[in-house]
């Protein structure tokens, strides 16, 4: 038992230690996003392949420009300053409105004179769909716009896991944030690992849940969680655990580096599921841990087969000689009264009665027998 609580404790530390530094992945991800407008270019990159050709005249519409200003996304390293998103009612109406198209008549026309590609059979498709109005023309492309943004969203999701890993791996690299030394430290000091577990009970008795990652924040609030983080991952996980490169490991032979490459790619993985995920396996191991385990644990003897018969005898807290001490004066006691089975040694449990007494048989006496003969 003691050594499933010790590996039990080493996984709660590492899982608290994966839990900051997702945490402080999640932030410099957010830096990132918010200096190069990623969620924005994301949108550019869409609606260029929604619109092709047309992408400027859309992006140029006055509407449009409002969206981007109240946006506020451009930043020193991002040219564009671009909404995160629009709704599908912005997008039909911008749409309609650079194609000139307030007569029914004059969608077709000008779906006609756009130049060939895709967007020109899209359109088409698109009018032929609805019932040749406006408002039929926008509600399809408004269904169309719908499709497209719920694939996309999924792309940016799975663009972003991307991020995440290269992000972590790149401050695994610099905090040498390795996995498997990480879990080398915690197995060989104890009191290491048990500061750990209390730190993480601490935290999980005091917080309900962490943070997802806000892609949406600003550069000024992304840059000062940084900080804060970064000073509470140094003071509670690199200095403890004297994680951080020395001279020393600098010239380290081949196996040292393929299995310290391991260990920085373990813990690109690991952040890229982010920090609520860690958070929640943290609360489901101190769980485990704090569960009370009863100090009397019943156990099932079986009597063995030369006995001829099958005992199931539950004990509390007795040790194996008192066991089968007890079972040997229990085999040796005399079975039940109500037994059939066990009728003769019933009868030979009772009380017998005492055999009556053999009198000796005398001989008659013969006339004259008992006179004394004459001298």
């Amino acid at each position: 038992m003691q050594a499933l609580l010790t590996i039990l404790s080493i996984i709660i530390g590492l899982v608290f230690v994966l839990l900051l530094f997702s945490l402080l992945t999640s932030t410099v991800m957010e830096i990132i996003a918010a200096m190069l407008s990623l969620r924005g270019k994301h949108f550019l990159i869409t609606l260029q392949n929604m619109l092709g050709s047309k992408t400027n005249d859309f992006v140029g519409h006055p509407f449009f420009k409002q969206l981007s200003y109240a946006a506020h996304r451009k930043t020193t390293l991002s040219a564009y300053k671009l909404p995160e998103w629009i709704s599908k009612n912005t997008f039909s109406a911008v749409l309609v409105d650079i194609l000139h198209s307030d007569q029914p008549g004059d969608i077709s026309q000008k779906i006609a004179n756009l130049p060939e590609g895709d967007l020109k059979k899209l359109l088409s498709f698109l009018y032929r769909q609805s019932d040749g109005t406006v408002k039929g023309f926008r509600d399809r492309c408004e269904q169309w716009f719908d499709a497209v943004m719920n694939r996309a969203s999924d792309w940016y999701k799975r663009s972003i896991k991307w991020w995440l890993f290269g992000v972590g791996f790149v401050l695994a690299a610099i905090f040498n944030a390795d996995t498997i030394k990480i879990y080398q430290s915690l197995s060989a000091n104890s009191t290491l690992r048990q500061d750990f577990v209390a730190m993480a009970e601490k935290t999980v008795a005091k917080t309900d849940s962490v943070p997802a990652m806000n892609l949406d924040k600003s550069l000024e609030q992304a840059t000062g969680d940084f900080k804060n983080l970064t000073k509470v991952y140094t003071e509670v996980v690199q200095s403890p655990l004297g994680l951080g490169w020395t001279e020393s490991q600098g010239g380290g032979n081949l196996p040292f580096w393929l299995i310290k490459i391991l260990g920085l790619l373990l813990t690109g993985i690991a952040v890229t599921f982010g920090a609520p995920f860690w958070f929640e396996v943290l609360k489901k191991l101190i769980a485990v841990k704090n569960m009370k385990m009863p100090d009397d644990t019943p156990s099932t003897y079986v009597v063995p087969a030369n006995a001829q018969t099958s005992v199931v005898s539950t004990i509390s807290g007795k040790k194996d000689d008192d066991v089968l001490e007890s079972f040997s004066r229990k085999s040796l006691a005399p079975p039940p009264t109500n037994s059939p089975a066990n009728s003769t040694v019933i009868l030979e449990s009772l009380p017998k009665a005492k055999p009556k007494s053999r009198q000796r048989r005398r001989k008659p006496k013969t006339p004259g027998e008992d006179k004394t003969p004459s001298e």
